[in-house]
C-alpha cells in the first residue's frame, strides 16, 4: 500500500475511533447464574439477569456509602444500560433449572447514570498484594506457624464473586524474623517495606491483629496503588467459637482493604482529562499496534492524530483518572513512557 494512502486511512481510522473501550473491561458481569424457580419465561428470567448483573457491577466499583445512591434503581433504567448480553450453556431456557447470563453495560451510558448521581466509581481490576497478618494474643505475638490468620487468610472470602485481590503471603525467612524481633515491643514503627517490597510485586500489607476480650484490634499499614496507607480499626468478637470469631474478622478485614484499594482507584468521571502525545514512528504498523493497546485501557475515552508524517504521530488522548494510573497502564499493554521537557513520549517495546 502507498504510504500516503495507508497515512491518510490510519488518520481517518484514528479520528473515527472516538470512543473506544475494551472488549474485557471493568463493566462486564459475567456468569450470572438466575435459577427458573417458577417457570418463568425467558423476558422475566432475563429481567432477573440484569438486576443480579447491576448489583454485581455496583458492589465490584463503587465504595460502600455510594451503594445505598443506587440500590432502588428500577429495573427499567437498569436495562437502558445494558449493551449487550449473552445467554450461555443453555440452548433452551428450560432445559435446566437455571441459566448462566454474561453482560455488558455501556461505559458511557454508566458514566452519564453516575455522572447524575454525583457518583464516582473506581478502576479496578486483578491485583496482587503481599500481605503479611501478624496475631498477637496474650501479651506474645505470632507469625507463621501458630498464627490462625497467616494460615488460614487465603481460605476466607467476604465475596468470592467480587473480589479482585489476590492475596500473597509471605515465607518464612530468618532475616525477617530477627528484624521482627528486634522491633517486637514497637511493631508499628517496622519497616515494613524492607520486608514485603523484596516480592517484586508494589502493593503491600502489614496487619498487626490483637486479640482483646470482645473485640479485635487491627493496624493496617502499607502502600496501595503507590500511596501510603496506615488505618486503625476494631472487628467485634462476639461469643461464638474461636475458629468463627477469626474467620468472620478475616472477612471484616479484606472488606475494609477492598474499600481502601477502590478509595485510592476513585475516578471522578466529571473532570476527564487530556494528554498530549507523541509516537516515534518506525514501522508502518506502528500506529495500528498503538491503537491497539489504547483500545484495551478502560480509562481512555478516546484518542485523536493531530498531526502526522512518516517519522512521528502526535496523538491527544483524553482520559478518566489518574495520570500515574494511566502511564501504568500503557506500560502494562506494551508503551514505554518517556517523559521529557513535561511532553510523553511513547515508545512501542
Amino acid at each position: 500500500m502507498n504510504k500516503i494512502i495507508f497515512y491518510i486511512f490510519i488518520i481517518v481510522f484514528f479520528v473515527k475511533t472516538g470512543n473506544v473501550f475494551s472488549s474485557n473491561n471493568i463493566f462486564n458481569v459475567d456468569n450470572i447464574v438466575v435459577k427458573n424457580t417458577a417457570n418463568q419465561n425467558k423476558e422475566k428470567l432475563l429481567d432477573k439477569a440484569f438486576q443480579e448483573g447491576f448489583e454485581k457491577l455496583t458492589k465490584k466499583i463503587l465504595i460502600n456509602k455510594d451503594l445505598l445512591s443506587v440500590e432502588k434503581t428500577s429495573l427499567k433504567e437498569i436495562k437502558k444500560l445494558v449493551s449487550t448480553y449473552q445467554i450461555i450453556e443453555n440452548e433452551e431456557f428450560y432445559v435446566n433449572d437455571e441459566v448462566k447470563v454474561n453482560l455488558s453495560f455501556d461505559r458511557e451510558k454508566i458514566n452519564r447514570f453516575f455522572y447524575v448521581k454525583g457518583i464516582s466509581y473506581a478502576d479496578i481490576s486483578d491485583t496482587d498484594v503481599v500481605i503479611f497478618p501478624v496475631l498477637i494474643k496474650n501479651n506474645d505475638f505470632f507469625l507463621f506457624s501458630e498464627n490462625y490468620f497467616y494460615n488460614n487468610w487465603s481460605n476466607q472470602y467476604f465475596d468470592e464473586e467480587n473480589e479482585f485481590i489476590n492475596y500473597v503471603l509471605p515465607i518464612e525467612n530468618l532475616e525477617d524474623l530477627q528484624l521482627i524481633n528486634s522491633n517486637k515491643n514497637d511493631l508499628e514503627s517496622l519497616p515494613i517495606k524492607q520486608i514485603l517490597s523484596n516480592y517484586d510485586l508494589k502493593d503491600y500489607i502489614f496487619l498487626i491483629i490483637t486479640i482483646k476480650k470482645n473485640k479485635i484490634d487491627i493496624f493496617l499499614k502499607g502502600s496501595i496503588s503507590g500511596n501510603r496507607v496506615i488505618k486503625n480499626f476494631s472487628v467485634s468478637s462476639g461469643d461464638e467459637g474461636e475458629d468463627i470469631i477469626y474467620n468472620n474478622a478475616i472477612k471484616e478485614v479484606k472488606r475494609e482493604i477492598d474499600e481502601i484499594w477502590k478509595l485510592q482507584n476513585l475516578i471522578d468521571i466529571r473532570t476527564p482529562s487530556f494528554l498530549n502525545t507523541v509516537l516515534e514512528i518506525k514501522k508502518d504498523n506502528d500506529l495500528l499496534n498503538l491503537r491497539k493497546a489504547l483500545n484495551k485501557i478502560d480509562l481512555i475515552e478516546s484518542y485523536n492524530v493531530m498531526e502526522l508524517n512518516t517519522k512521528y504521530a502526535k496523538i491527544k488522548i483524553k482520559y478518566l483518572g489518574k495520570i500515574n494510573k494511566i502511564k501504568s497502564k500503557l506500560d502494562n499493554q506494551g508503551i514505554r513512557v518517556i517523559i521529557s521537557n513535561n511532553e510523553w513520549k511513547l515508545k512501542l517495546i
